[in-house]
């Protein structure tokens, strides 16, 4: 059989199939079980197959691929527009499909089993992080309860706490005793895990070159530019590094209408974890540019009087991500001169 597009709906047994020919026109829309998805689209010549980015499409997407298919991944947002009707398969798959006959739609590529190893690291570290966080402000909560205050240091928390269990003269009883030094011991071997799976991160990208690349952009460690790596298959998708920026949510809102034209708030769309990751290594380099006479640290100084210090991170967060589609993009390290133009 042969079409011009397939677009799948995907769900947990029985997905949408839904072909369109040359004039954009349906052939068939249909039903089909999980186990039979593969066999359907071996009936059809290699065509392109379009389904909508979820936590089943790169799976998915891989083994289409080894049919001999091309297959992208539409944003669910962008579907949304197109969907006439009620609210079900049927239309969505058609919703799918004229989606992505837009011009202008931004298609997203099927992660390689090597970004998801990476990406899948970054969420688990990101909860072992939040985990050490909440459990560290509860200890010192429950401290506080029996008079003991300590500063908001987990370093100070898990050098000072221990004296203070053993001190019998203040007012922590046996019980209380018995649930910090659990809490406490809980808190270390969070701390531990933290470590464990930034050095499995470090370990699965250290030897690519885009790696290599972005660790030389101020403001980007191991863990940002593993970050990118996992999330980016390739910078030249992209038209240029505004359109990158763009797409972490770094660019100003906009609304314009006949001769008004007013810029807002950055947008917050896209990337959450890329983009909060960007701005803390933006801080990063603004909080030390005082100590150094470069031209980029020069002209973060001035950035620091002309404006409120959060704006400037974020204005800061904004270069660095288009310098970081620019190194990805040309394949080229990083330039200060380049940087300071």
């Amino acid at each position: 059989m042969q079409c011009n597009l397939v677009s799948i709906d995907l769900a947990k047994n029985i997905f949408q199939v839904c072909t369109f020919d040359e004039n954009k026109k349906v052939i068939f829309n249909k039903k089909i079980k999980r186990s039979n998805l593969i066999n359907e689209l071996r009936k059809i010549e290699p065509t392109r197959v379009v389904m909508e980015a979820c936590y089943s499409s790169n799976p998915w997407g891989r083994r289409i691929k080894a049919l001999g298919h091309e297959v992208v991944l539409i944003p669910p947002f962008a579907v949304k527009p197109f969907l006439m009707g009620n609210k079900n398969d049927f239309n969505d798959a058609i919703a799918i499909g004229e989606a992505s006959f837009r011009p202008k739609i931004r298609f997203i590529a099927v992660k390689t089993l090597e970004q998801q190893d990476i990406q899948s690291l970054h969420k688990i570290r990101e909860l072992l992080a939040k985990n050490k966080n909440a459990i560290s402000n509860q200890i010192r909560g429950l401290l506080a309860e029996y008079g003991l205050v300590f500063q908001p240091s987990i370093r100070l928390l898990l050098k000072e706490a221990p004296a203070a269990l053993e001190d019998a003269e203040n007012e922590l009883t046996h019980t209380a005793r018995s649930f910090i030094n659990r809490q406490l011991n809980n808190l270390k071997n969070l701390i531990q895990q933290v470590e464990e799976v930034t050095l499995e991160i470090s370990e699965l990208v250290r030897s690519e070159e885009d790696y290599k690349r972005l660790i030389t952009i101020p403001g980007i460690g191991p863990i940002i530019a593993s970050a990118i790596i996992g999330s980016v298959n390739d910078a030249n998708a992209f038209k240029n590094g505004r359109q990158f920026s763009a797409w972490l949510g770094l660019t100003p809102s906009q609304y314009a209408s006949g001769e008004t034209n007013r810029l807002g708030k950055i947008t917050k769309r896209g990337n959450h974890y890329l983009r909060k990751l960007m701005i803390h290594g933006a801080r990063t380099v603004l909080n030390w540019c005082d100590n150094k006479d470069d031209k980029l640290s020069c002209w973060l100084k001035s950035l620091k009087q002309r404006m409120n210090g959060c704006k400037a991170v974020v204005a800061l967060a904004n270069k660095l991500t288009r310098i970081v589609w620019s190194v990805l993009a040309k394949k080229q390290n990083f330039s200060l001169k380049l940087a300071s133009a």
